[in-house]
């Protein structure tokens, strides 16, 4: 008898102990297995969503996609940035709640014969979509180098891999193209013409978005997101060979290949989660134009940076 009582104790605090450390499940859409979701990757590999009892799924969906997932639930929260502000300035009830990318990791890279940015006069622009996050990153590189992107023309291709041979072939002549894309071109004979480093005012191409519902009523899951996501820049920004061997091993690199991408993207990334407040506006602004709408959108109803705030603070960061 005494040996059946020890043995239900035991199952008891087996099953207690398990209930304990169960791991909840959570689906993150991103929008391309590029470098601007590179934050959640180094965070997966480093275990830092498993030290906040989450089981993480980063599943890969197109821009529109992940809109209407996060909207119904599906995918509680997403990485995607562009069409995700576009979505909140249609009125979708969304919140950017931490940036990634503050900057565009893409690179313009041009055909072989394209020597400078103003040989891109009359040229033609490859896109993954008309309005999407590569062709505003492209838009911003070119203002910077003081070309004017109404002088070339967006074709929509569709994903980078489509992107890069149309440009092989001569179908387009340019393109907003991310690591390690830009080496292996270059590698190639095409021509890199500008990139973050020369970006004045940011484009971000990636950061954390739940539903307003999600902020209100899973708050601690979304801290735990944040916390996790922190953590991932973190060793992006101190720690550039651990991310080097996590790059090379998740894009199937070789280790020289991702050494030269790190020092592409580096720069891209945000150190406290957050927009300064031009960017943000310009941000705003660009989406409000593109989907035609009208009245201003406040920075509040697009961007929460509360709990990011906060979790930073619990972090010393």
């Amino acid at each position: 008898m005494k040996t059946l009582r020890l043995s239900a104790l035991l199952g008891t605090l087996v099953f207690i102990g398990t209930g304990a450390l169960a791991q909840e499940k959570v689906r993150v859409s991103y929008s391309s297995r590029s470098y601007s979701s590179l934050p959640a990757y180094v965070a997966h590999a480093s275990g830092f969503f498993r030290d906040e009892r989450l089981d993480v799924e980063l599943i890969q969906m197109r821009p529109a996609i992940s809109s209407t997932a996060l909207h119904s639930g599906d995918a509680p929260a997403t990485l995607t940035f562009g069409s995700t502000v576009g979505a909140i300035v249609s009125g979708f009830p969304f919140k950017i709640v931490t940036v990634l990318a503050e900057k565009p990791i893409h690179h313009l890279v041009a055909r072989p014969e394209i020597r400078t940015v103003q040989d891109l006069r009359g040229k033609k622009l490859g896109v993954s979509q008309l309005n999407g996050t590569d062709e505003f990153a492209a838009h911003a590189i070119l203002e910077a180098l003081g070309f004017n992107p109404k002088d070339v023309k967006a074709i929509a291709l569709g994903d980078e891999g489509i992107r890069r041979e149309a440009l092989r072939k001569g179908v387009v002549d340019v393109s907003a193209i991310s690591p390690p894309g830009p080496v292996q071109l270059a590698q190639q004979g095409f021509r890199i013409l500008g990139g973050p480093k020369d970006v004045k005012i940011g484009s971000p191409s990636s950061g954390l978005a739940v539903t307003d519902k999600t902020l209100k009523e899973k708050q601690d899951l979304v801290r735990r997101l944040i916390r996790a996501l922190l953590r991932g820049l973190r060793v992006i920004h101190e720690n550039p060979e651990a991310t080097k061997k996590i790059m090379a091993k998740w894009l199937s690199q070789s280790p020289q290949v991702a050494s030269d991408s790190y020092d592409l993207i580096v720069s891209s990334f945000s150190r406290d989660g957050e927009l300064d407040e031009k960017t943000l506006k310009a941000v705003i602004e660009a989406r409000r134009r593109s989907a035609k709408v009208e009245k201003e959108i406040p920075p509040e109803q697009v961007v929460d940076f509360a709990l990011v705030r906060e979790v930073r603070k619990e972090l010393g960061f």
